[in-house]
């Protein structure tokens, strides 16, 4: 493991008093205090730790590297063209990442005589959880030292976030039992594997396929399957989220994608998630996906996460009662919890004893409260004139607890590179859950508009403007973005399918004070709002070769060709110079 993703998985500045770029946050009222250099999103590592950080970060990618912090955040981007296209940047395909090979090498085991029953949300639920909350382990000799560093990483990040507590078997005491695992290397391809929940009473193997498994992620992954969790997308809720598609799938591998009735599903289906597989996993090729999401916008955010996310130890907590000794808890807000420390872990971008404030810089962000129907504009430091530069700004709205929040975009110019369609400044939004990354954008549709799903706290939504990535790029003359927010609903009285809020002719279906559109082919989203992207007819000039992931997609150019729609003739884009005819690109960097 080189020393930026061990930097980024053993531990995040905590929320203190003063910030050096002026956050507003009070030192009386503080939250769980995540453990130092720990972050939930990959890219934060280069705010969390600034001598990672050096100029030209979006720009320098090296366009194949599909698990580095700067490629996870690009997957998360979506960059409109000329013609009103949502693009995916230039040189992203998560069907490459690491994790694919990972989760098609992904086992998990039973007992054959048991009957292990009903699951909670991915839990099972007559799994035998480990008691006193306490994992031993013993680690096989003769791993690597990126095999150590990976188990090393993953038992810190239970012992930090959790009360679930990985203590070597050598210290453990007390228990009433002598189970254990034993962390093997195993044999030739058996790949990462493991029991879910403690099945044996005594050594219980967990494999760890050298160097197949020594992601730090992998290793968070195998210890959620051994403490008793499934993959999110065989909870039994998933089909509301997710279709599987089988005909992509060989029929030996149609068991990975199993589900047992009922779960619980305590908390929110989380495509972001360590335990969602990716949508390419076990597809019989690259471009035929196993599984696509009913809101095809979220794509982008799986096989996003690094780490445990904030609804995984969420989960944990929930099912091994890690709050159930506390006395005179806080009564968290917003989707934040009680923790196994007794104070409230808040989703990330919030802080507070109770999760009630937003962590924003000065001058701009807050909280903005509107009742049913209230409408409210929020916009760019500065505007209509040009925002600054080195900000992060954000933005809680929330409505009546039966409401719906909608935003619409009637501006959004932020700094871009339209010859790679990335983002140098952008705009978060997080529409599904709040504690969830969002979408990110620096262009969009006119009027373009984004409604919070049912899924958590439907009133909710946070908006996050972040200038300080690319702090090295400036503002475009007169950049910045006008929003209109606006909670939809919130009346107990009134019917929320009247007006229909389900465009494109989809028909909506009331539940109490929700509801759910049905759309029309061609159509998804909440409202029915997002057109369905496709390659026919193919948007790709001059012999490009289309592909679509999700709500988006991007165009591969032959040479001599470059641009979104490779509209560009007489060289190809390489890096931030452009190959001549007959030239290829190397590395992003040369040509040769």
């Amino acid at each position: 493991m080189n020393s930026l993703s061990l930097c980024l998985l053993t531990g995040v500045v905590a929320i203190v008093a003063s910030h050096p770029h002026g956050r507003l946050t009070k030192k009386s009222l503080q939250p769980f205090l995540l453990p130092e250099n720990f972050v939930w999103f990959a890219w934060d590592i280069f705010e969390r730790n600034p001598s990672l950080w050096k100029p030209d970060l979006i720009d320098s990618w090296d366009r194949s590297s599909q698990d580095s912090p700067v490629a996870i955040l690009l997957q998360t981007m979506l960059v409109y063209d000329s013609n009103g296209r949502p693009h995916k940047p230039f040189g992203i395909n998560p069907t490459l990442k690491e994790s694919v090979t990972i989760a098609e090498n992904d086992h998990h085991y039973f007992k054959p005589s048991s009957q292990w029953g009903r699951r909670k949300r991915n839990f099972l639920q007559n799994a035998r959880l480990w008691e006193q909350n306490t994992v031993p382990y013993e680690v096989q000799s003769g791993f690597s030292a990126q095999m150590q560093n990976a188990i090393t990483e993953a038992v810190q990040i239970y012992n930090d976030l959790t009360c679930v507590r990985f203590v070597p078997r050598n210290q453990a005491s007390g228990l009433p039992h002598a189970s254990y695992l034993y962390l093997t290397r195993g044999m030739n391809n058996q790949g990462c594997a493991s029991f879910v929940g403690r099945q044996y009473d005594g050594k219980q193997d967990l494999t760890l396929q050298d160097p197949m498994c020594s992601q730090t992620r992998t290793v968070v992954h195998e210890f959620m399957h051994a403490i008793g969790q499934m993959h999110e997308q065989q909870r039994s809720d998933r089909d509301n989220y997710i279709e599987i598609l089988f005909s992509n799938i060989p029929s030996h591998q149609h068991h990975n994608f199993d589900k047992t009735r009922p779960t619980f599903d305590r908390t929110p289906y989380d495509v972001e998630s360590l335990m969602q597989y990716s949508l390419s996993a076990f597809s019989t090729n690259q471009n035929s996906p196993s599984m696509k999401l009913k809101d095809p916008r979220l794509e982008s955010i799986v096989d996003s996460s690094q780490t445990l996310t904030f609804y995984d130890v969420k989960e944990i907590t929930t099912a091994y009662q890690c709050n159930a000794n506390c006395q005179n808890s806080p009564t968290c807000q917003n989707s934040g919890f009680v923790a196994h420390n007794c104070v409230c872990m808040c989703p990330p971008e919030l802080t507070g004893s109770t999760c009630d404030q937003v962590e924003t810089d000065a001058g701009c962000g807050g909280i903005i409260n509107l009742s049913a129907g209230q409408q409210q504009l929020i916009e760019s430091p500065n505007y209509p004139t040009t925002y600054n530069v080195d900000k992060e700004c954000v933005w809680m709205i929330r409505g009546p607890s039966t409401s719906n929040i909608k935003l619409t975009i009637e501006k959004l110019d932020l700094a871009l590179n339209s010859a790679t369609s990335s983002c140098y400044h952008w705009l978060e939004i997080r529409y599904n859950l709040i504690g969830q990354t969002g979408i990110k954008q620096c262009n969009s549709l006119t009027n373009q508009q984004y409604t919070t799903t049912n899924d958590g706290e439907k009133n909710i939504m946070l908006l996050k403007f972040d200038s300080r990535f690319s702090k090295d790029r400036p503002a475009p003359q007169n950049g910045g973005f006008k929003l209109k927010v606006e909670a939809l609903g919130g009346s107990t009285t009134t019917d929320p399918c009247n007006p229909n809020p389900c465009q494109n002719s989809g028909t909506c279906t009331a539940s109490g004070s929700s509801y759910t559109c049905n759309c029309q082919p061609g159509w998804s989203g909440t409202n029915c709002d997002l057109a369905s992207q496709t390659c026919q007819p193919n948007p790709c000039q001059n012999g490009g070769t289309c592909y679509v992931y999700g709500g988006s997609y991007s165009c591969q150019c032959p040479p001599s060709y470059g641009g979104a729609n490779c509209e560009t003739s007489g060289g190809s884009l390489c890096g931030s110079i452009v190959c001549q005819a007959g030239q290829s690109c190397l590395w992003n960097q040369y040509c040769v």
